[in-house]
């Protein structure tokens, strides 16, 4: 995802995506990305649960498995929340 995206704008990003099932295959990427530590983020949030992060294979790649992720009521409330924000600044 693009780096100009704020945490809230990619938290909204893997809920919403991980709500509706929309991680069908295991990545690889960079552990510095947003991706990656904002997802690492809400597993210690405790906001998604089933999700599978590693990134021990080296500083440059990390496996990340959603493929079986769900959120949790605390995701649910959280991305209704920032699905709340969100239309509130569209308006």
């Amino acid at each position: 995802m693009a780096s100009n995206l704020s945490q809230d704008d990619e938290l909204r990003g893997i809920l919403s995506d991980v709500a509706r099932g929309r991680f069908s295959t295991r990545r690889q990427i960079n552990p510095q990305s947003n991706l990656f530590q904002t997802t690492a983020y809400a597993v210690q949030e405790g906001l998604i649960m089933g999700a599978k992060l590693d990134s021990s294979f080296s500083t440059s790649l990390a496996g990340m498995d959603l493929t079986s992720a769900r959120l949790t009521s605390a995701g649910k409330a959280k991305l209704a929340a920032l699905m709340q924000t969100t239309s509130t600044k569209d308006h």
